[in-house]
């Protein structure tokens, strides 16, 4: 496999963190004056308040909740305190399967949010959306967890029940109650790859993982040898992972020389590039890169490194726009602090990073946004996480499901039962005949019909707006019970506006480089 040179050691860097904490230990002894007032200054408040606070306190405690407090000035969601507790789950090392619900999340404002529910996973199963906010585990509030904290959550016994709350609509909707069982998940870093009308192939990288290359390139491969002549790469969704695993999946679509990302810190010792070292894999294969608001960090670094370098046309929504950096500095008690101490930055010097909050993030097409060119001429903009070259799809789900999903609120695990028995009922009478069938109005009106009978409150103009969503959860439903899985993989990619959008594109391109010009 292809590997990417480092400019700049880990070590190095890592050296000189604590290098930073050992610096501020001995200004705070007596080192650097301004720093030694305000240890002065806190340590005073606290002696006020042990000694003269109404109720007795706890020293320990208080002292913990400085700096959690200090940390939280900073306004970076991606700095925090972390106990002993947390640390521990933070390095704990997820396995390529585990028994849990095949939930993807990651924090969005402070909540912890799904990025996508795994294939065929019991979340999938129950109705889990992409964007959905989790807000209560078992009764257990989740403002503020980290994601290795949702996701210890999530596994337990085979067969366990797990109690979830959860917000649909950015926080604004009504709380829905879902209860899933856990069961055995098999992690694959790649999914629905498939070959498309005229040697498209396609297929979604869901996440970054220590396997992720060598999924990718058996796909690419294996896609190639059935007929493909370019390739969709799905990162729509994909909510990041493992740093180097970003880098090697760029390499292996970039030359020897090209930058791939690199780091920009206040320190010296936190500036590094990486870099393309060795020949690419396809040079020949058109390729277009998909991406949403969901897609985040070190697929936000493929993303990038592709456009820059010209190799891959980007199509959809502008990213999430998670470019910083972390370290993980160990304290005396047995704690931590996680601490943003870089930024990621494209070849052509794009930062990643959305501003923090508090700023005005910027629109896909904000005429703001700073310009940069590549090597093609082409124009690509910078301004906080990628920007596609052409935009397709939308941000969040339709508005006419939004209402549909906010209109059910409660009913939400009845209009699930309701439609899968009503899906099921249909296959054995034999009405789904081949994979391609379309669902007649006949079962939209009918299934509407046994939701009102059982009490499920839900307008006929709503439920009439979001016809396109009952007839795909129907038709999906059908595909899957009928054909199995892989066939229902095909048929939501074949029903994918953004998809085909892509597809479209590459029937066209002769090369590599002709996906720009649409050729």
């Amino acid at each position: 496999m292809k590997r990417a040179r480092v400019i700049g050691s880990a070590a190095l860097m890592l050296a000189a963190a604590w290098s930073g904490v050992w610096l501020i230990q001995r200004a705070v002894r007596g080192g650097d004056r301004s720093t030694a007032d305000g240890a002065r200054l806190l340590e005073s408040v606290m002696v006020r308040v042990r000694d003269n606070y109404v109720e007795p306190v706890d020293a320990d405690r208080m002292w913990e909740l400085a700096a959690v407090g200090m940390l939280d000035e900073l306004g970076d969601p991606n700095s925090a305190y972390l106990t002993p507790e947390r640390l521990e789950r933070l390095e704990r090392t997820a396995s390529n399967s585990y028994v849990g619900v095949g939930l993807q999340v990651d924090v969005r404002d402070g909540w912890v949010t799904v990025t996508q529910p795994r294939v065929g996973s019991p979340a999938e199963r129950a109705g889990l959306l992409a964007g959905d906010r989790l807000v209560e585990v078992d009764g257990r509030a989740m403002r503020g967890w980290t994601v290795e904290e949702a996701r210890v959550a999530f596994r337990g016994p085979p067969g366990s029940k797990l109690a979830l709350v959860v917000e649909r609509g950015n926080g604004a909707g009504t709380r829905i109650p879902v209860s899933l069982e856990r069961a055995a998940i098999l992690v694959s870093a790649v999914a629905r790859a498939t070959v498309l009308d005229g040697g498209v192939g396609y297929f979604a990288v869901t996440t970054f993982s220590d396997s992720t290359e060598v999924e990718l390139v058996r796909t690419v491969d294996s896609l190639r040898a059935a007929g493909a002549r370019s390739i969709v790469l799905d990162l729509r969704g994909n909510p990041g992972g493992l740093l180097a695993q970003g880098v090697h999946v760029a390499d292996l679509f970039l030359a020897p020389g090209q930058r791939i990302v690199s780091t920009r810190g206040r320190v010296a010792a936190a500036n590094a590039i990486y870099a393309d070292s060795t020949p690419e894999r396809w040079p020949d294969l058109p390729v277009v890169v998909l991406v949403n608001h969901l897609t985040a960090s070190a697929a936000e670094i493929v993303a990038g490194a592709l456009q820059d370098n010209d190799r891959a046309l980007v199509i959809g929504r502008a990213t999430y726009g998670k470019g910083s950096a972390q370290a993980i500095y160990r304290l005396e008690n047995g704690a931590a602090v996680s601490l943003t101490n870089a930024r990621w930055v494209t070849p052509l010097g794009r930062s990643i990073e959305y501003p923090l909050p508090g700023e005005q993030p910027l629109a896909d097409a904000d005429t703001t946004r700073p310009r940069f060119r590549t090597a093609m001429g082409r124009t690509v903009y910078g301004g906080g996480g990628i920007v596609p070259d052409e935009v397709a799809g939308d941000s969040a789900a339709d508005l006419a499901e939004r209402r549909f999903y906010a209109e059910l609120g409660k009913d939400l695990d009845a209009w699930r039962r309701i439609s899968r028995e009503f899906a099921t009922a249909r296959v054995r009478e034999g009405a789904v005949r081949d994979t391609l069938f379309t669902v007649p109005r006949t079962w939209r009106d009918q299934l509407y019909t046994q939701l009102d009978r059982a009490g499920v409150a839900l307008s006929v103009v709503t439920y009439g707006e979001a016809h396109a969503l009952v007839d795909r959860v129907l038709g999906n439903e059908a595909i899957r019970q009928a054909f199995g899985a892989a066939y229902l993989q095909r048929r939501v990619v074949r029903d994918d506006a953004t998809v085909q959008r892509a597809a479209a594109v590459l029937r066209k391109s002769r090369s590599a480089r002709a996906v720009f010009a649409g050729e």
